[in-house]
Parts: structure tokens; C-alpha cells; sequence
């Protein structure tokens, strides 16, 4: 489900990704989107929600994507 707030798109937190270990360093960093790979830009990249690292206890990581990804939730 995604939805359009002040802060731009969400999506619920309970979406399935890929693996930590399948993604390149602009998909872990929020620049590139975590099922495609292309680049995000700011205004049109979907939050996934912040998501526990299960490398490091503690930390946290954001990941985003495309509205076309974000929506088929691929």
C-alpha cells in the first residue's frame, strides 16, 4: 500500500525486499531503488520504512524505490 503524505510516498514497512547482501552500495544508501536499480530521484523515490540492519544489532537502514517498483512491490 502506498501512500502520499507531506513527506512524499511510504509504503508499509511490511514489504518484502531483497537480501542485504544482493544490493549494491546506492541501493543500500537510498539512492538507487532496492529492486531495480535505477536511480531515485529525491521527489519521486517511495520511503520503504526504516528496516532493522540484521548485521549490526542496533542499526537501522532506509530503504527507497521506484513508484513503478514500490507499486508492483517487486
Amino acid at each position: 500500500m502506498i501512500s502520499i503524505g507531506q513527506q512524499g510516498m511510504t509504503l508499509a514497512t511490511t514489504t518484502r525486499l531483497p537480501a542485504l547482501d544482493t544490493l549494491s552500495d546506492a541501493q543500500l544508501r537510498g539512492a538507487a531503488c532496492v529492486w531495480c536499480g535505477g536511480l531515485l530521484l529525491t521527489a519521486a523515490a517511495v520511503d520503504l520504512g526504516a528496516r532493522p540492519d540484521p548485521a549490526w544489532p542496533g542499526a537501522r537502514w532506509y530503504p527507497r524505490a521506484c513508484p513503478g517498483c514500490a507499486e508492483a512491490g517487486t
